[in-house]
């Protein structure tokens, strides 16, 4: 009895022992998978900075800290190609990003070098800023408002931040009474109080705000994150054009700053004595009037129209609101000269119908509850096509994190194609073939890629970067825009095995042909990508 006791015994240790070690061996590969593919892109990185390719030096730098936030060597190195393009505020910014992220003296110290930089190349003059060799009249020429960005600050719950931006790291109480609260990969501060109409916004007991809380203001370290083409200043003159509003500057508690009214918010960013913007540092901040307000009955439902090739906000896009079974009536919007929109609607099923001028036309649905907020929801519209031209347009959701399109094939004179984030165009001559126009590293999309010539066969995959092999789990979806037809959705085939690659279509001299499948192997392969 005793020996067969002990057998159990030994049965169930080894068995146990053999469970342990199975697990440490899956960890220990898929770490050293993920070592592998941070060393990879430091490697790229490195090679093409040697050949003076910076585009795709940044790209590989990006790639590396997606792949590992917590090691410094890659924050380091692009903040030095950002150097070598003489971009001293996005060297700055990554190495703040680097640092909250890492801690690291390394990054201290090279921070601290930039700033010396900055220093040495700033002046001040009375009470108005200058920067040498900076040109306010072409500085961030093509600058417009990151819309989908900007859409989330405005209408995120502390739920909402955490989940996208980190759980908060510190939380204080600052001398008017507000909850400051830090989100590791915000870049910035959300400040929460009860206010006398509103108690449920702060419990005070735990000193934290309630999950479905809104911030009644954020600020953020620099104001570049607002903007895209952001290039260290903006004239006055440009950051009205952007914001289709007459802005002044405004002088109070010695400070100068200009005061902006964008759905239903309010933005004030410090200026110079003439109201342009001349530091990335300039203290900001967006206040929410409206948040933690009472809904009423009817659903709200806010978002932003998204341009397909540029990625930024389609001002002036129509919206029509139109029960799905027939009944009830429709609702007309337009959004902002941002691209950003919201609308109160019954509850009921939608057929939502976007349309912009030189845009091809769109439809969406969507479903309101009674009494339910839906934020950040985007309508992503293509630019109207080129005559012999296709586009296709990858777009998923917050996970995985990094879908990265492929568009591989052969034209009729017999020129391979081959476009993807490391090989943005394909060209014979000085004629563009086809190109990746919208490369997305941080969930959701767009990432679009035009066809210019449809004389060839063209194949296109998705391929997850991170190999998380959860594409099926989470879900995407792609939209092939031809020539006088309108887009096909092509989302993955329930019965495929897709893991990490997606064989989405092919596309023969203009005809689409669906495949929506998996390769035979599931491995990162010339053939596969």
């Amino acid at each position: 009895m005793e020996k067969r006791r002990t057998k159990i015994i030994l049965t169930v240790l080894i068995g146990m022992l053999i469970l342990i070690i199975g697990g440490t061996s899956f960890y220990l590969v898929r770490g050293r998978m993920a070592e592998k593919n941070y060393t990879e892109a430091i490697t790229s990185a490195e090679k093409y900075v040697a050949q003076n390719n910076y585009e795709d030096a940044v790209i590989q730098y990006k790639k590396a800290i997606s792949v590992n936030e917590k090691d410094d060597k890659a924050y380091i190195g692009l903040s030095e190609v950002y150097i070598l393009q003489e971009d001293f505020s996005k060297a700055k910014a990554i190495l703040n990003k680097g640092y909250g992220a890492t801690g690291s003296i390394k990054i201290k110290r090279a921070l601290e070098k930039v700033e010396r930089e900055i220093l040495v190349g700033n002046y001040l003059t009375g009470d108005k800023m200058k920067r040498e060799n900076f040109d306010l009249s072409t500085a961030s020429a093509n600058i417009k408002i990151d819309a989908s960005f900007y859409q989330k600050l405005i209408s995120y719950t502390f739920e909402d931040f955490k989940d996208e931006f980190g759980s908060a790291g510190n939380i204080k109480k600052n001398k008017e009474g507000y909850l400051e609260v830090d989100h590791p990969k915000l870049n910035g501060k959300c400040y929460y109080r009860n206010t006398s109409n509103n108690k449920d916004i702060v419990d005070e007991s735990r000193s934290t705000p309630k999950e479905t809380s809104m911030p009644e203001k954020i600020s953020l370290n620099s104001v570049g994150l607002l903007f895209r083409n952001f290039e260290g200043g903006v004239s006055l003159d440009k950051i009205q054009i952007m914001l289709s509003q007459r802005v002044q500057p405004v002088k109070k508690d010695k400070r100068t700053y200009i005061e902006a009214e964008l759905d239903d918010c309010v933005i004030r960013i410090e200026t110079d004595d003439d109201g342009n913007i001349v530091d990335e540092d300039a203290w900001n901040e967006i206040i929410l009037p409206n948040a933690n307000k009472k809904k009423k009955n009817a659903g709200h439902i806010s978002g932003v129209v998204l341009d397909a090739v540029t990625g930024s906000g389609v001002g002036e896009a129509v919206l029509i609101f139109e029960p799905a079974a027939g009944v009830g009536e429709k609702q007309t919007i337009k959004t902002d000269s941002t691209g950003i929109f919201s609308a109160e609607l019954e509850p009921e099923n939608y057929k939502v119908t976007v349309s912009a001028d030189q845009y091809i036309e769109e439809e969406f649905s969507c479903e309101i509850e009674e009494g339910k907020t839906y934020k950040g929801i985007q309508y992503i519209i293509s630019p109207d096509l080129a005559a012999g031209s296709a586009r296709i347009v990858l777009e998923w959701n917050a996970q995985p994190m990094d879908l990265d399109s492929y568009l591989s094939g052969e034209t009729d004179t017999g020129k391979e194609v081959d476009v993807r984030y490391s090989r943005k165009e394909s060209r014979e001559g000085d004629k563009v073939i086809a190109s990746l126009d919208l490369d997305d590293t941080d969930g959701y999309g767009p990432e679009t890629t035009t066809i210019y010539d449809l004389n060839g066969v063209y194949r296109f995959r998705v391929a997850d970067f991170h190999r998380t092999r959860t594409m099926k789990e989470y879900g995407a979806t792609v939209k092939v825009y031809l020539p006088g037809k309108q887009p096909e959705v092509i989302t993955i085939n329930p019965e495929a095995d897709v893991k990490d690659i997606w064989i989405v279509c092919e596309i023969d001299h203009g005809e689409l042909n669906i495949i929506n499948g998996a390769p035979d192997e599931d491995r990162f392969t010339t053939s596969n990508k």
